[in-house]
């Protein structure tokens, strides 16, 4: 899946913001309303088995072979080596992600913007946030790195 001739890093800096979610479509579809989310929680939403499992889920299911392809002295030129996805998603009260988004689309290569998009619609479920120990939606936003080299 991945060439020897570029490696990855991770961000660990996981910024929250709080939403909610419908349960009337599936986890990708669902179209959350803004009235209907929590403004405060106990305990954020997190991957399950913490970034060490976040870093390895990504490492097996991000393929960036496209993105190394596209790389040529035009887009070195506008989006450089390192590429940085800021993603912003919803956890649910099942620990489904939808709403997937990618905040900052404009900087990033379109190569490496559909990848994370790919590898974050295969991730597992979360641990969802926690309200007086009862789960709650609410909006993460997390940052996935690619260092070209």
């Amino acid at each position: 899946m991945y060439s020897p001739s570029f490696k990855i890093a991770f961000s660990t800096l996981l910024f929250f913001i709080v939403c909610s979610t419908s349960k009337a479509q599936t986890a990708a579809e669902r179209n959350i309303p803004a009235d209907s989310l929590a403004q405060k929680v106990d305990d954020f939403p997190y991957f399950k088995g913490g970034v060490v499992a976040w870093s390895r889920f990504l490492q097996n299911n991000l393929d960036l072979t496209r993105t190394v392809g596209a790389m040529d002295s035009v887009a070195y030129a506008k989006y450089g080596s390192q590429q940085k996805a800021v993603l912003n998603f919803i956890v649910c009260e099942d620990g489904a992600i939808c709403n997937i988004e990618i905040e900052n689309r404009d900087k990033i290569s379109p190569e490496f913007a559909r990848a994370v998009l790919a590898a974050m619609r295969k991730s597992p479920q979360w641990m969802p946030a926690l309200v007086k120990g009862k789960p709650v939606k609410m909006r993460f936003r997390q940052s996935v790195m690619a260092v070209i080299e």
